[in-house]
């Protein structure tokens, strides 16, 4: 007779916690993908909140006008304002030129952000830039910013995670989940 325990597992207790195991991350996974969608919404609808915050202290602090718009170009020495999707990026810039659109030779970039990733896409009805005066008061801020999530649209939590940032014509922002502005 053999004196020592065993030790180790069997066949059957192995096949049993991979079992279990399994059936865990069946029911986790999209759970945990739902919570990673909404997690990067609220941290997309954070940067253009924190871009605007931003864009408003600067012109006050400068005396000057500072614009915030979307660009395709965020790598680029002079930047452009573009209309569309803002996942491709954004340019916050001393707009010393023509109001709304960057000029290297009068304007100063303050700051850009590349692109966005994790994100289903961030588009602005409205005009393509906004530009706070020195006073504080936003010109061409009216409007408002979708973000959806990375889901599929049939997904049950797509309009569930979808937010909207609504902009008044002085530049403040709230959030709405209802996806309107009403």
């Amino acid at each position: 007779m053999n004196s020592r325990p065993n030790r180790g597992f069997t066949l059957i207790e192995l096949l049993a916690v991979i079992s279990i195991m399994g059936v865990l991350i069946a029911i986790g996974v999209p759970s945990f993908r739902t919570f990673v969608a909404g997690r990067a919404v609220t941290g997309h609808v954070s940067e253009i909140a924190s871009a605007m915050r931003l864009a408003r202290a600067e012109a006050i602090k400068r005396g000057a006008p500072v614009t915030l718009c979307r660009t395709t170009e965020p790598d680029s020495d002079e930047p452009s304002c573009s209309s569309g999707d803002w996942t491709t990026g954004w340019v916050i810039f001393v707009d010393r030129g023509t109001q709304g659109q960057f000029n290297a030779e009068t304007d100063q970039v303050v700051q850009v952000h590349g692109p966005v990733t994790n994100s289903g896409g961030i588009t602005r009805s409205g005009s393509a830039s906004i530009t706070f005066l020195p006073s504080g008061v936003a010109t061409g801020a009216a409007g408002s910013f979708t973000f959806l999530p990375t889901l599929p649209e049939g997904d049950a939590n797509f309009a569930r995670l979808r937010r909207v940032v609504c902009v008044n014509f002085v530049g403040s922002t709230r959030m709405s989940t209802t996806g309107t502005c009403s």
